[in-house]
């Protein structure tokens, strides 16, 4: 009787171990595969401009160089499409997607925009990682696009609209003589919560 319990016991145990190993292997096969490590796509977008500026949108449209891109719009919601050579609509949560990734490998030069310019710049990193060459990124959002490629703007407008001028610390603080830093005078920063003081109490 304790041989066939250990028979049976030494057979599920075989079992569970092969079950357990075609498990790992499927995930593997089936796990997304990547040309680039971590560290080599950080050390690329490091190296690397991977963000066209609304300045330099504007000066690409006027001199037609734009129609050399294709553009990726993550966000579905630009209209100004006529500016570039071939327009892709993929939504970030397809960008992996194997058929959508053969379609956006087959594109010369991509420029892709987003909802934010965040969403855009990781949407750059992830295909990067995927081995996709040629790629960059469009400072600010869809509609902030569409405004950059609709009519004439003050390079004002450029620097009060940018969406990363929120982060932009630097801007906040003034280097003195001797190289420490002090805060500049207070100012309004695009998007935020102002805070009004008020007199009196009860």
């Amino acid at each position: 009787m304790n041989t066939i319990n250990d028979k049976m016991l030494a057979n599920a145990a075989l079992l569970f171990v092969l079950a357990l190993v075609f498990v790992i292997i499927v995930q593997w096969v089936l796990a997304p595969s990547y040309s680039l490590t971590n560290e080599a796509v950080l050390e690329q977008t490091a190296n690397e401009n991977n963000l066209i500026k609304p300045q330099q949108l504007k000066a690409m449209q006027a001199d037609q160089s734009l129609k050399a891109f294709t553009l990726l719009d993550l966000s579905g919601k630009l209209k100004s499409k006529d500016a570039f050579g071939a327009v892709l609509t993929v939504p970030f949560a397809d960008l992996l997607d194997s058929d959508q990734l053969k379609t956006i490998k087959k594109a010369d030069q991509l420029l892709v925009v987003g909802d934010k310019e965040s969403e855009a710049l990781m949407a750059v990193q992830l295909l990067m990682a995927k081995g996709v060459t040629n790629i960059t990124a469009l400072a600010n959002d869809a509609a902030f696009t569409d405004q950059v490629l609709g009519q004439e703007l003050q390079a004002e407008f450029y620097d009060a609209h940018a969406e990363k001028a929120r982060f932009d610390y630097g801007r906040f603080l003034k280097a003195t003589g001797n190289g420490q830093q002090k805060a500049a005078k207070q100012t309004e920063v695009p998007g935020a919560v102002k805070v009004v003081a008020a007199a009196g109490g009860c």
